[in-house]
């Protein structure tokens, strides 16, 4: 027997030893209340609507409004109210409304652009959630080698897109030379990419197309390369040569042997009158699992640096040592400064 709901009916109501049980409302046909064994209370409206969308038997149906406490009794009872005066005229039902919205949202995700997706993938995952020093030169990898899927859409690209494009990095051809280490790097980056684009609530691919895919070449070895006395002398002469920032950002490579991601991001402020370089931890990980480690510059260090500095003691001390072309930016330390100083 129906009866009015209301909110001393609702946080009264005993749970049913399994199952759920439903109560209905007096004044809006088909709205209730249903409690599990659980004790979870939510709100419903049953109903009949004809879809000829719909492939099944019945066509009534019940939709959950929401739950209680975070609906009101009252809020959920206007909620069936404007859905009952839809299903009376025989406009729609919660059903397809739902159904064309998942919809809306699948069309948007199968249009998203492998570019669109990489820059999504770049600023939410390894710069906002990895804080990525090498974010730059992973997107560099992903568009430049993803280059003839650019203006497709994400979901559309297969594992025999990508089983091909790592072959032809791997083997070359007439116009380009074989780059097996590069076949094998960009395999890691669009594993971690695709990964990425099939989380949930991402979602822009049902499922990554590089699952089973394995590395396009099997002998890469760990490089055991050291620079002769002669070499580290023509290295030197070529930064002569590449100009004061990026000449000096090469120097500062050889002499202190920082990873050239952190090198590049050194700020002014980081340097100390007395020559040392601290660099920064990352202030959003409370375990670190890293030290910070001081660098104390040796004078020929500084002699390089000190053409770099500004002339005056600017307010925002925390300039890059080693600015990039980009106003508040640092220098980019990748294949331009390379084919440079080669």
């Amino acid at each position: 027997m129906a009866e009015r709901i209301t909110d001393r009916l609702v946080k009264g109501l005993t749970a049913p030893p399994k199952g759920n049980k439903v109560y209905l409302d007096d004044e809006v046909r088909g709205f209730g209340v249903r409690i599990t064994a659980k004790g979870a209370r939510s709100f419903i409206l049953a109903y009949r609507f004809d879809d000829p969308a719909v492939q099944r038997r019945s066509n009534e149906y019940r939709a959950t409004i929401g739950t209680y406490p975070t609906w009101s009794v009252a809020a959920a009872r206007d909620e069936a109210k404007r859905w009952r005066q839809k299903i009376d005229r025989g406009e729609t039902h919660p059903l397809a409304e739902r159904r064309e919205a998942k919809a809306l949202v699948r069309q948007a995700r199968q249009a998203e652009t492998y570019r669109d997706a990489v820059a999504d993938y770049i600023q939410r995952e390894q710069l906002g959630r990895r804080n990525n020093s090498t974010a730059g030169e992973v997107e560099r990898v992903l568009l430049k080698e993803g280059a003839p899927w650019l203006d497709l859409p994400v979901a559309s690209i297969a594992a025999t897109d990508i089983r091909r494009l790592l072959e032809d990095i791997r083997d070359g051809n007439a116009a380009v030379k074989a780059r097996p280490y590069l076949a094998n790097r960009t395999h890691a980056y669009l594993s971690s990419f695709f990964r990425w684009c099939a989380e949930p609530g991402i979602e822009k691919v049902p499922v990554s197309p590089m699952l089973g895919l394995r590395r396009p070449w099997e002998g890469e070895e760990a490089r055991e390369r050291f620079y002769t006395d002669d070499e580290i002398k023509l290295i030197w002469a070529a930064a002569d040569a590449a100009g004061s920032v990026g000449g000096a950002f090469v120097k500062l490579l050889l002499l202190t042997g920082k990873r050239k991601g952190a090198l590049s991001a050194m700020r002014w402020g980081e340097l100390g009158e007395d020559g040392v370089w601290t660099p920064p931890a990352d202030s959003r990980r409370r375990k670190r699992n890293k030290r910070v480690h001081a660098v104390p510059l040796p004078p020929l260090a500084l002699r390089i640096l000190s053409p770099l500095k500004p002339s005056r003691r600017r307010a925002d001390a925390e300039d890059f040592v080693f600015p990039g072309r980009v106003r508040g930016t640092h220098l980019y330390a990748g294949q331009p400064l390379q084919k440079k100083i080669i």
